[in-house]
């Protein structure tokens, strides 16, 4: 299983790696029409983005193998914990993605808060998301969204801790708001998905997606809603 894995890992490697077939053509419309551009800048961004639409594909096609091929009955039937099931497929995505992300840090010299930890993040929102839509379309457009949200998720938690800091202390020096976003996001996620996981089955889709009805949706609404009222003023003060 784990060499399947693999190769479905690799897989969703060089079907993201299809972005960079971006680079030569801009380059030729640029040249085309005479404009400049910053090739390394090019090469940069472009592959930032692949890795980025690596993180977000291959946690969200964790089972698209299963669903294109309905093998879930076989792997439900594998002689193993739905933990191990997990850790099979989670651990050669991660793995790849950890050797990928050390190749950018060592030549796009990108930062942890940065590039890194939104990678993670978008990496595990994936994971999480994998039971919630049998669509890998859907996913994809949640993913994306879910990406959106952490970014003015962060924005948020550092205007609100300079806020704090002005009136209590500095919450700075307990946890960063990166991470604190990342956590309030994934936390609802992850709970969902383990206890989608654990009890699943053949049953229909939409006894799946219980917890994240239950769970995952009204916690991450009432942070959109937290966001909405207060991000205005709390911005204004900082």
């Amino acid at each position: 299983m784990f060499k399947k894995e693999f190769r479905d890992t690799l897989l969703q490697l060089l079907e993201s790696s299809l972005l960079l077939l971006a680079i030569p053509l801009i380059i030729g419309l640029t040249l085309l029409f005479g404009l400049d551009v910053l090739i390394a800048e090019l090469i940069n961004a472009v592959s930032i983005i692949t890795l980025f639409a690596f993180a977000g594909y291959s946690g969200l096609g964790m089972f698209q193998t299963e669903r294109k091929d309905k093998g879930f009955e076989y792997l439900l039937a594998l002689p193993m914990s739905k933990l191990k099931i997990f850790l099979f497929k989670v651990i050669p995505r991660f793995a790849v993605l950890m050797v990928l992300t050390g190749l950018a840090i060592l030549f796009f010299n990108i930062t942890f808060t940065g590039v890194v930890l939104p990678l993670i993040f978008l990496h595990l929102g994936g994971v999480f998301l994998s039971l919630a839509f049998y669509s890998l379309f859907a996913g994809f457009i949640a993913v994306v969204l879910l990406g959106f949200f952490y970014s003015l998720s962060h924005m948020f938690i550092i205007h609100a801790f300079n806020y704090v800091a002005q009136i209590y202390f500095s919450p700075f020096s307990i946890i960063s708001p990166p991470v604190l976003a990342a956590l309030l996001l994934a936390l609802p996620l992850g709970i969902s998905f383990f206890l989608a996981f654990r009890k699943f089955d053949l049953k229909p889709y939409k006894y799946t997606i219980k917890p994240y009805f239950f769970i995952a949706a009204p916690l991450l609404l009432l942070q959109a809603l937290i966001i909405l009222v207060y991000f205005e003023k709390v911005a204004y003060f900082y």
